[in-house]
């Protein structure tokens, strides 16, 4: 029967953090790309490269991308990628990198892209190249964890978001509070749950009124048999209303 119910709390926690594009990614500059239905890959949006908003045919963009300055190009694809072009985005991103492989950031916005497009297998390089380039990068490593997590990797994923709390300033209370709540996860799906427990507990001690870290501590304690405990977090859920973003 506790095997049975352990396995249900499992599909639970899993139906609630499945990894989505709309998720907000870690990132140190506070860049989210976000998709908008509205726009196609053959369109280009003025942005930061300062491109006119005439849709263009694939070779016209290919000769726009062509005469532009590396950091201009980087700016377009970090524009594209925030209005959902992701096809120029990750064109931007390999022309880049055909020019210079040593492009500060590159890999690591390019992972982020290949996050929002689904394709996690690319993420996952692009993070790691990223990380090879920068060791020290906490952003790197949270988002290498997370793509990891997304894979169903979590003892991968374990890892790298421990590298990032390490990297990672104490005073970055919301970054932290992202590493620990997902974390938590981590170790709850790979049958740790002494240790999700004390991963929600110390996201919980960032932001204590998030509803969905009650949650899934609530879960956590069910799973250990501790239902008292776990209704407590359960009527907490019930009553924030302020979701983290995962």
């Amino acid at each position: 029967m506790k095997s049975c119910i352990i396995t249900l709390l499992h599909l639970l926690v899993i139906f609630t953090l499945s990894c989505s594009k709309n998720d907000t990614p870690h990132t140190k500059v506070g860049i989210v790309y976000k998709p908008n239905s509205s726009m196609n890959d053959d369109t280009l949006k003025q942005g930061a490269s300062g491109l006119d908003t005439s849709p263009l045919d694939r070779k016209e963009v290919d000769n726009k991308l062509e005469s532009m300055e590396n950091n201009d190009l980087f700016n377009f694809a970090l524009d594209a990628g925030n209005q959902g072009n992701y096809g120029d985005a990750l064109t931007a991103y390999n022309k880049l990198l055909e020019r210079d492989k040593n492009y500060p950031d590159v890999y690591y916005y390019q992972g982020l892209l290949y996050r929002d497009m689904g394709m996690r297998d690319e993420a996952i390089s692009a993070f790691q190249t990223a990380i090879i380039q920068n060791p020290n990068s906490a952003e790197a490593h949270y988002n290498l964890g997370y793509a990891y997590r997304c894979k169903g990797l979590h003892r991968e994923a374990i890892a790298e978001y421990q590298k990032s709390l390490e990297l990672i300033p104490e005073n970055k209370t919301k970054q932290r509070t992202y590493i620990h709540y997902n974390l938590g996860f981590s170790y709850f799906s790979n049958g740790l749950i002494d240790d999700a427990i004390n991963e929600f507990t110390k996201a919980l001690a960032y932001k204590p009124k998030d509803k969905e870290i009650h949650q899934k501590l609530g879960i956590a304690y069910t799973a250990k048999g501790w239902t008292d405990k776990a209704k407590d977090e359960f009527s907490l859920y019930h009553t924030y209303d302020k979701p983290i973003k995962k």
